[in-house]
Protein backbone atom coordinates (compact mmCIF):
# COMPACT_ATOMS: atom_id res chain seq x y z
CA UNK A 1 0.00 0.00 0.00
CA UNK A 2 1.27 3.90 -0.31
CA UNK A 3 0.92 6.48 2.13
CA UNK A 4 -2.46 8.80 2.02
CA UNK A 5 -3.78 10.73 3.72
CA UNK A 6 -7.57 11.14 4.84
CA UNK A 7 -9.48 13.90 4.36
CA UNK A 8 -13.40 14.81 4.90
CA UNK A 9 -14.45 18.47 3.65
CA UNK A 10 -11.08 19.42 3.77
CA UNK A 11 -10.33 18.69 7.68
CA UNK A 12 -8.20 15.41 8.78
CA UNK A 13 -10.08 12.53 10.11
CA UNK A 14 -8.93 12.24 13.79
CA UNK A 15 -11.94 9.36 15.24
CA UNK A 16 -13.47 6.68 14.01
CA UNK A 17 -15.13 4.25 15.67
CA UNK A 18 -15.57 0.47 15.22
CA UNK A 19 -18.46 -1.34 15.05
CA UNK A 20 -19.82 -3.27 16.86
CA UNK A 21 -18.12 -3.34 20.21
CA UNK A 22 -18.99 -0.45 22.92
CA UNK A 23 -18.22 0.03 26.49
CA UNK A 24 -19.58 -3.60 28.08
CA UNK A 25 -20.10 -1.52 31.07
CA UNK A 26 -22.14 1.21 30.04
CA UNK A 27 -26.06 1.38 28.38
CA UNK A 28 -27.27 1.19 24.93
CA UNK A 29 -27.78 4.77 25.43
CA UNK A 30 -24.44 5.75 26.68
CA UNK A 31 -22.91 3.91 24.22
CA UNK A 32 -24.82 5.60 21.62
CA UNK A 33 -23.87 8.77 23.39
CA UNK A 34 -20.22 8.37 22.88
CA UNK A 35 -19.50 9.96 19.53
CA UNK A 36 -21.65 12.98 20.48
CA UNK A 37 -19.67 13.49 23.83
CA UNK A 38 -16.96 13.28 21.62
CA UNK A 39 -17.99 16.28 19.50
CA UNK A 40 -19.25 18.22 22.97
CA UNK A 41 -22.64 17.72 22.61
CA UNK A 42 -24.22 17.74 25.84
CA UNK A 43 -28.17 18.12 27.38
CA UNK A 44 -31.36 17.99 25.32
CA UNK A 45 -29.74 17.80 22.04
CA UNK A 46 -27.37 15.17 22.82
CA UNK A 47 -31.19 13.01 24.42
CA UNK A 48 -32.59 14.12 21.31
CA UNK A 49 -29.85 12.70 19.35
CA UNK A 50 -29.42 9.60 21.00
CA UNK A 51 -32.79 8.56 20.88
CA UNK A 52 -33.72 9.57 17.50
CA UNK A 53 -30.68 7.09 16.25
CA UNK A 54 -32.20 4.14 18.67
CA UNK A 55 -35.04 4.74 17.25
CA UNK A 56 -33.53 4.60 13.44
CA UNK A 57 -32.23 0.91 14.19
CA UNK A 58 -34.87 -0.22 16.09
CA UNK A 59 -33.51 -0.55 19.69
CA UNK A 60 -36.62 1.14 21.21
CA UNK A 61 -37.09 -0.15 25.24
CA UNK A 62 -33.39 -1.43 25.23
CA UNK A 63 -31.88 1.89 25.95
CA UNK A 64 -30.78 0.93 29.70
CA UNK A 65 -29.53 -2.79 28.88
CA UNK A 66 -25.96 -3.62 28.64
CA UNK A 67 -24.05 -5.14 25.50
CA UNK A 68 -23.77 -8.64 27.60
CA UNK A 69 -27.46 -8.80 27.55
CA UNK A 70 -27.63 -8.31 23.85
CA UNK A 71 -27.52 -10.59 20.91
CA UNK A 72 -25.05 -10.30 18.67
CA UNK A 73 -27.17 -8.47 16.10
CA UNK A 74 -28.66 -6.08 18.53
CA UNK A 75 -25.07 -5.26 19.27
CA UNK A 76 -24.44 -4.63 15.59
CA UNK A 77 -27.15 -2.10 15.89
CA UNK A 78 -26.25 -0.59 18.74
CA UNK A 79 -22.94 0.34 16.26
CA UNK A 80 -24.89 1.48 13.93
CA UNK A 81 -26.60 3.63 16.49
CA UNK A 82 -23.69 5.34 17.58
CA UNK A 83 -22.40 5.85 13.95
CA UNK A 84 -26.22 7.42 12.56
CA UNK A 85 -26.13 9.75 16.46
CA UNK A 86 -23.33 12.48 14.89
CA UNK A 87 -25.38 12.70 11.60
CA UNK A 88 -22.40 11.36 9.02
CA UNK A 89 -22.63 12.15 5.65
CA UNK A 90 -20.62 8.84 5.03
CA UNK A 91 -20.52 5.49 7.05
CA UNK A 92 -17.20 3.10 6.94
CA UNK A 93 -18.14 -0.32 7.55
CA UNK A 94 -14.67 -3.46 7.69
CA UNK A 95 -16.96 -6.53 7.68
CA UNK A 96 -19.40 -5.35 9.56
CA UNK A 97 -21.79 -8.92 9.31
CA UNK A 98 -18.88 -11.71 9.64
CA UNK A 99 -19.32 -12.11 12.91
CA UNK A 100 -23.80 -13.07 12.90
CA UNK A 101 -24.76 -15.92 12.26
CA UNK A 102 -26.21 -16.09 8.27
CA UNK A 103 -29.96 -15.61 9.54
CA UNK A 104 -29.08 -12.36 11.57
CA UNK A 105 -26.30 -11.04 9.10
CA UNK A 106 -29.06 -11.30 6.53
CA UNK A 107 -31.98 -9.35 8.45
CA UNK A 108 -29.21 -6.90 9.40
CA UNK A 109 -28.22 -6.34 5.64
CA UNK A 110 -31.64 -5.38 5.03
CA UNK A 111 -31.82 -2.88 7.53
CA UNK A 112 -28.67 -1.40 6.24
CA UNK A 113 -29.84 -1.05 3.17
CA UNK A 114 -33.61 0.58 4.66
CA UNK A 115 -31.64 3.26 7.12
CA UNK A 116 -29.06 4.63 4.17
CA UNK A 117 -32.39 4.78 1.99
CA UNK A 118 -33.90 6.59 4.59
CA UNK A 119 -33.46 10.32 4.09
CA UNK A 120 -33.90 10.37 7.83
CA UNK A 121 -30.19 9.20 8.61
CA UNK A 122 -28.37 11.86 6.44
CA UNK A 123 -26.38 9.06 5.28
CA UNK A 124 -25.08 10.08 1.63
CA UNK A 125 -22.56 7.60 1.33
CA UNK A 126 -22.35 3.89 2.80
CA UNK A 127 -18.71 2.13 2.34
CA UNK A 128 -18.31 -1.49 3.00
CA UNK A 129 -15.30 -3.82 2.79
CA UNK A 130 -16.28 -7.19 2.55
CA UNK A 131 -15.10 -10.70 0.95
CA UNK A 132 -18.51 -12.08 0.32
CA UNK A 133 -19.92 -11.38 -3.22
CA UNK A 134 -23.39 -11.85 -2.91
CA UNK A 135 -23.37 -9.13 -0.35
CA UNK A 136 -21.38 -6.97 -2.50
CA UNK A 137 -23.86 -7.41 -4.67
CA UNK A 138 -27.48 -7.12 -2.59
CA UNK A 139 -25.62 -4.13 -0.76
CA UNK A 140 -23.77 -2.22 -3.32
CA UNK A 141 -24.42 0.30 -6.13
CA UNK A 142 -20.60 0.78 -7.31
CA UNK A 143 -18.48 -2.73 -6.81
CA UNK A 144 -14.40 -2.13 -6.53
CA UNK A 145 -12.23 -5.56 -6.70
CA UNK A 146 -8.97 -4.81 -5.24
CA UNK A 147 -5.39 -6.32 -6.33
CA UNK A 148 -2.81 -6.70 -3.69
CA UNK A 149 1.25 -6.94 -3.45
CA UNK A 150 1.13 -4.26 -3.96
CA UNK A 151 -2.57 -3.25 -3.27
CA UNK A 152 -4.53 -1.54 -5.92
CA UNK A 153 -7.71 -0.91 -8.15
CA UNK A 154 -8.61 -4.37 -9.89
CA UNK A 155 -12.02 -3.49 -11.17
CA UNK A 156 -14.59 -1.39 -10.82
CA UNK A 157 -18.26 -1.88 -11.99
CA UNK A 158 -21.72 -0.29 -11.65
CA UNK A 159 -24.40 -2.70 -10.21
CA UNK A 160 -28.03 -1.33 -11.72
CA UNK A 161 -29.99 -3.27 -10.10
CA UNK A 162 -33.16 -1.62 -8.37
CA UNK A 163 -33.58 -1.62 -4.43
CA UNK A 164 -35.13 -4.14 -2.43
CA UNK A 165 -33.12 -6.60 -4.15
CA UNK A 166 -34.12 -9.76 -4.64
CA UNK A 167 -31.49 -12.56 -4.40
CA UNK A 168 -32.96 -15.41 -6.13
CA UNK A 169 -33.92 -13.13 -9.01
CA UNK A 170 -32.45 -13.83 -12.63
CA UNK A 171 -31.11 -10.84 -12.99
CA UNK A 172 -29.38 -10.45 -9.08
CA UNK A 173 -27.75 -14.20 -9.51
CA UNK A 174 -26.72 -13.13 -13.57
CA UNK A 175 -24.65 -9.92 -11.50
CA UNK A 176 -23.67 -12.65 -8.85
CA UNK A 177 -21.94 -14.87 -11.59
CA UNK A 178 -20.78 -11.36 -13.62
CA UNK A 179 -18.83 -10.72 -10.05
CA UNK A 180 -17.60 -14.02 -9.81
CA UNK A 181 -16.19 -14.44 -13.40
CA UNK A 182 -13.78 -10.98 -12.62
CA UNK A 183 -12.99 -12.19 -9.18
CA UNK A 184 -11.47 -15.50 -10.78
CA UNK A 185 -9.94 -13.79 -13.67
CA UNK A 186 -8.31 -11.62 -10.90
CA UNK A 187 -7.14 -14.56 -8.70
CA UNK A 188 -6.96 -17.43 -11.32
CA UNK A 189 -5.96 -15.61 -14.76
CA UNK A 190 -5.50 -17.26 -17.59
CA UNK A 191 -2.06 -18.42 -18.82
CA UNK A 192 -0.40 -15.87 -21.42
CA UNK A 193 1.54 -16.88 -24.62
CA UNK A 194 4.75 -18.67 -24.17
CA UNK A 195 7.27 -16.23 -23.33
CA UNK A 196 10.51 -16.72 -21.77
CA UNK A 197 10.42 -18.06 -18.09
CA UNK A 198 10.60 -15.27 -15.58
CA UNK A 199 10.55 -15.53 -11.45
CA UNK A 200 7.09 -16.30 -10.25
CA UNK A 201 6.17 -17.01 -6.50
CA UNK A 202 5.28 -20.23 -6.03
CA UNK A 203 1.71 -19.90 -4.05
CA UNK A 204 2.05 -20.28 -0.11
CA UNK A 205 -0.18 -23.25 0.56
CA UNK A 206 1.06 -27.19 2.06
CA UNK A 207 0.99 -30.31 0.31
CA UNK A 208 -1.56 -31.46 2.16
CA UNK A 209 -3.92 -28.62 0.95
CA UNK A 210 -2.98 -29.44 -3.14
CA UNK A 211 -3.30 -33.02 -2.65
CA UNK A 212 -6.68 -32.64 -0.69
CA UNK A 213 -7.59 -30.88 -3.46
CA UNK A 214 -6.92 -33.54 -6.06
CA UNK A 215 -8.25 -36.12 -3.72
CA UNK A 216 -12.00 -34.17 -3.15
CA UNK A 217 -11.80 -33.20 -7.04
CA UNK A 218 -11.69 -37.39 -7.97
CA UNK A 219 -15.21 -37.30 -6.06
CA UNK A 220 -16.82 -34.87 -8.34
CA UNK A 221 -18.41 -35.95 -11.75
CA UNK A 222 -15.92 -35.40 -14.61
CA UNK A 223 -13.13 -33.84 -11.84
CA UNK A 224 -14.40 -30.37 -12.19
CA UNK A 225 -16.28 -27.80 -10.29
CA UNK A 226 -16.24 -23.78 -9.50
CA UNK A 227 -14.15 -22.16 -7.46
CA UNK A 228 -16.20 -21.10 -4.99
CA UNK A 229 -18.29 -24.74 -4.52
CA UNK A 230 -14.57 -26.15 -4.27
CA UNK A 231 -13.54 -23.76 -1.47
CA UNK A 232 -17.20 -23.84 0.09
CA UNK A 233 -16.84 -27.88 -0.03
CA UNK A 234 -13.90 -27.95 1.42
CA UNK A 235 -14.21 -25.36 4.42
CA UNK A 236 -12.17 -22.40 3.29
CA UNK A 237 -12.20 -18.70 2.21
CA UNK A 238 -12.16 -17.93 -1.23
CA UNK A 239 -9.02 -16.41 -1.51
CA UNK A 240 -7.34 -19.10 -0.10
CA UNK A 241 -8.62 -21.74 -2.46
CA UNK A 242 -7.65 -19.87 -5.29
CA UNK A 243 -3.99 -20.14 -4.13
CA UNK A 244 -4.45 -23.78 -3.52
CA UNK A 245 -5.69 -23.77 -7.25
CA UNK A 246 -2.93 -21.75 -8.75
CA UNK A 247 -0.41 -24.06 -7.03
CA UNK A 248 -2.27 -27.30 -8.06
CA UNK A 249 -2.07 -25.50 -11.97
CA UNK A 250 1.64 -24.65 -11.67
CA UNK A 251 2.20 -28.05 -11.30
CA UNK A 252 0.09 -29.64 -14.04
CA UNK A 253 -2.75 -30.92 -12.14
CA UNK A 254 -5.44 -29.03 -12.51
CA UNK A 255 -6.25 -26.27 -15.30
CA UNK A 256 -8.61 -23.58 -15.33
CA UNK A 257 -11.02 -22.70 -18.08
CA UNK A 258 -12.90 -19.91 -17.19
CA UNK A 259 -14.14 -20.25 -13.19
CA UNK A 260 -13.88 -23.57 -13.51
CA UNK A 261 -11.03 -25.97 -11.92
CA UNK A 262 -10.47 -29.02 -13.63
CA UNK A 263 -8.57 -32.02 -12.88
CA UNK A 264 -6.07 -33.18 -15.38
CA UNK A 265 -4.76 -36.40 -16.40
CA UNK A 266 -1.84 -35.87 -14.57
CA UNK A 267 -3.49 -35.00 -11.66
CA UNK A 268 -5.41 -38.08 -11.66
CA UNK A 269 -2.33 -39.80 -12.42
CA UNK A 270 -0.36 -38.71 -9.36
CA UNK A 271 -3.21 -39.92 -7.19
CA UNK A 272 -2.92 -43.25 -8.13
CA UNK A 273 0.49 -43.84 -7.63
CA UNK A 274 2.14 -44.84 -4.18
CA UNK A 275 3.68 -42.28 -1.73
CA UNK A 276 7.36 -42.57 -3.15
CA UNK A 277 6.25 -42.14 -7.38
CA UNK A 278 3.82 -39.72 -6.35
CA UNK A 279 7.38 -38.00 -4.57
CA UNK A 280 9.23 -38.75 -7.37
CA UNK A 281 6.77 -36.93 -10.08
CA UNK A 282 6.70 -34.01 -7.69
CA UNK A 283 10.52 -33.35 -7.41
CA UNK A 284 10.61 -34.04 -11.83
CA UNK A 285 7.80 -30.79 -11.82
CA UNK A 286 9.37 -28.67 -9.03
CA UNK A 287 12.46 -28.94 -10.56
CA UNK A 288 10.68 -27.06 -13.66
CA UNK A 289 9.06 -24.28 -11.37
CA UNK A 290 11.37 -21.27 -11.77
CA UNK A 291 11.82 -20.87 -8.27
CA UNK A 292 12.48 -24.15 -7.77
CA UNK A 293 14.96 -24.08 -10.71
CA UNK A 294 17.08 -21.30 -9.38
CA UNK A 295 16.88 -22.47 -5.39
CA UNK A 296 18.27 -25.82 -7.32
CA UNK A 297 21.20 -23.39 -9.19
CA UNK A 298 22.01 -21.69 -5.60
CA UNK A 299 22.52 -24.90 -3.94
CA UNK A 300 24.37 -26.23 -6.52
CA UNK A 301 26.70 -22.65 -7.11
CA UNK A 302 27.04 -23.32 -3.07
CA UNK A 303 28.60 -26.92 -3.74
CA UNK A 304 25.06 -28.22 -2.39
CA UNK A 305 23.99 -26.14 0.23
CA UNK A 306 23.68 -22.77 0.80
CA UNK A 307 22.40 -20.39 4.16
CA UNK A 308 18.86 -19.17 4.49
CA UNK A 309 20.16 -15.68 5.22
CA UNK A 310 21.25 -15.76 1.43
CA UNK A 311 17.90 -17.00 0.10
CA UNK A 312 15.71 -14.94 2.36
CA UNK A 313 18.00 -11.86 0.72
CA UNK A 314 17.41 -13.02 -3.16
CA UNK A 315 13.31 -13.62 -2.11
CA UNK A 316 13.24 -10.21 -0.72
CA UNK A 317 15.01 -8.67 -3.90
CA UNK A 318 12.83 -10.63 -6.30
CA UNK A 319 9.48 -10.42 -4.67
CA UNK A 320 9.55 -7.25 -2.23
CA UNK A 321 6.00 -7.42 -1.68
CA UNK A 322 5.92 -11.14 0.42
CA UNK A 323 7.21 -12.20 3.28
CA UNK A 324 10.49 -13.71 2.22
CA UNK A 325 9.88 -16.35 5.19
CA UNK A 326 6.39 -17.44 4.21
CA UNK A 327 7.92 -17.98 1.15
CA UNK A 328 11.06 -19.74 2.16
CA UNK A 329 9.21 -22.20 4.57
CA UNK A 330 7.01 -22.95 1.54
CA UNK A 331 9.99 -23.72 -0.55
CA UNK A 332 11.40 -25.96 2.69
CA UNK A 333 8.09 -27.49 2.70
CA UNK A 334 7.65 -28.48 -0.49
CA UNK A 335 11.33 -29.25 -1.31
CA UNK A 336 11.77 -32.22 1.49
CA UNK A 337 7.89 -33.33 0.79
CA UNK A 338 9.68 -33.91 -3.06
CA UNK A 339 13.02 -35.32 -1.25
CA UNK A 340 14.77 -32.39 -3.33
CA UNK A 341 15.95 -29.99 -0.54
CA UNK A 342 16.76 -30.76 2.99
CA UNK A 343 16.96 -28.42 5.71
CA UNK A 344 19.26 -27.61 9.24
CA UNK A 345 17.09 -25.44 10.82
CA UNK A 346 19.94 -24.99 13.42
CA UNK A 347 22.36 -24.51 11.16
CA UNK A 348 20.68 -22.39 8.78
CA UNK A 349 21.44 -24.07 6.03
CA UNK A 350 19.34 -25.33 2.90
CA UNK A 351 21.08 -28.87 0.91
CA UNK A 352 20.58 -29.84 -1.83
CA UNK A 353 19.57 -33.75 -1.89
CA UNK A 354 21.81 -36.49 -4.21
CA UNK A 355 24.61 -34.16 -4.26
CA UNK A 356 27.99 -34.75 -3.84
CA UNK A 357 28.88 -33.23 -0.42
CA UNK A 358 25.80 -32.62 0.73
CA UNK A 359 25.95 -34.68 3.76
CA UNK A 360 29.33 -33.47 4.73
CA UNK A 361 27.77 -29.95 4.51
CA UNK A 362 25.25 -30.77 7.08
CA UNK A 363 27.48 -32.08 9.71
CA UNK A 364 30.47 -28.97 9.19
Amino acid sequence: MTPGTVLLEAQHVTQRFRLPNGQNLETVAENVAMGLEARGVYGPARRDAVARAINLVGLDGFEQAYPKELSGGMKQRVGFARALAVAPEILLMDEPFGALDPLTAENLRSQVVDLWRDPATGVNTLVIVTHSVEEAVFLAGRIVVFGSNPGHVREEMTNPLPYPRQERSPEFEEMVDRLHAILTATLLPEPAPAAPQRLVPFPRVHVSEVTGLLDHLLTRPDGKGPVFELAEDLGVDYDRMSAVVRAAEQLGWVTTPGEIVQLTAAGREVMAMDDAARKDVTRARLAKQPLFARLVAMLKEGEGAVEDEEVLADLTIYFPFIPAESLFATLVEWGRYAELVDHDADAGRLMLLGWEGAAEARVE
